[in-house]
């Protein structure tokens, strides 16, 4: 493949596909199957500031069961502002907590799916502006996907909402090609044949730039997605591009 070619190489949750109400019910599912005797499921239906409070945690964490240290936080009423204070309490509850909740919301997730696959589909909605600009540029560049989701869930959403012709099988990177998104973009390289350099990577999460930068690729922060304010001033003084739907597009293309 010629080395002058360039990827867009795309997270899922947060660039193409709004999950967040997904993420929460399936969470709050696994929540409930590990801690059955919590009240916190019922504090999300009476307070709207818990949700508000998770959706800020959300951005700290990488993985499936950073949705359950999050909810950890949240029953302890912990105090959690910074990416150190979050790492801290995520060291301390211990692999095979971490391992367990993991296991369990994917468990959660099929069954959700199974059990009623139209109403898991309606949890989730696309960023009509975002996927619309893929459609206008699926030949000026190589799509890819990298994702800590599985699979079948990212292919199931492409043909949802249509657009599962722009992304080659092969390059549909989930969780099980490697635990960091640094192994999703070396193992994309390496099936293009191409440069690290030649990548651009677009993620809703800074601490994901953050971990592949050094890799070479040009990371772009979607402001769009799981993430507030915080991330944006971060990523700008960290010198990333923080993207806009309305300034994506001149960002990526130079158009628009």
């Amino acid at each position: 493949m010629s080395q002058l070619m360039t990827v867009l190489a795309l997270d899922f949750d947060g660039v193409i596909c709004n999950s967040a109400e997904e993420v929460l019910q399936t969470a709050l599912g696994t929540w409930s199957v590990l801690n059955p005797d919590s009240n916190l499921p019922r504090r999300f239906d009476e307070d709207p500031d818990v949700r508000r409070s998770f959706e800020r945690l959300v951005p700290l964490g990488n993985r499936a069961e950073d949705f359950g240290v999050a909810l950890h936080i949240l029953s302890g009423n912990l105090d959690v502002r910074t990416q150190d204070e979050y790492d801290r309490i995520r060291t301390g509850l211990g692999l095979e907590w971490l391992e367990q909740f993991h296991h369990e919301f994917y468990q959660t997730r099929s069954r959700l799916r199974t059990d009623n696959l139209n109403r898991w589909l309606a949890f989730h909605r696309e960023y009509p502006a975002f996927t619309a600009l893929l459609e206008r540029h699926q030949n000026d560049t190589t799509l890819a996907i990298a994702t800590a989701k599985d699979g079948d869930s990212v292919r199931l959403l492409l043909r949802h909402f249509k657009i599962d012709h722009l992304f080659s099988d092969e390059l549909i990177l989930d969780k099980e090609t490697g635990l960091a998104k640094t192994t999703h973009l070396k193992v994309l390289a390496d099936r293009l044949n191409c440069d690290l350099g030649l990548i651009t990577f677009v993620d809703d999460k800074l601490n994901h730039l953050q971990a592949t930068a050094p890799l070479g690729v040009r990371g772009v922060l979607a402001s769009w997605g799981h993430n507030t304010p915080r991330e944006h001033e971060d990523a700008r003084e960290a010198e990333f591009a923080v993207a806009t739907l309305e300034t994506v597009e001149g960002l990526l293309f130079g158009a628009g």
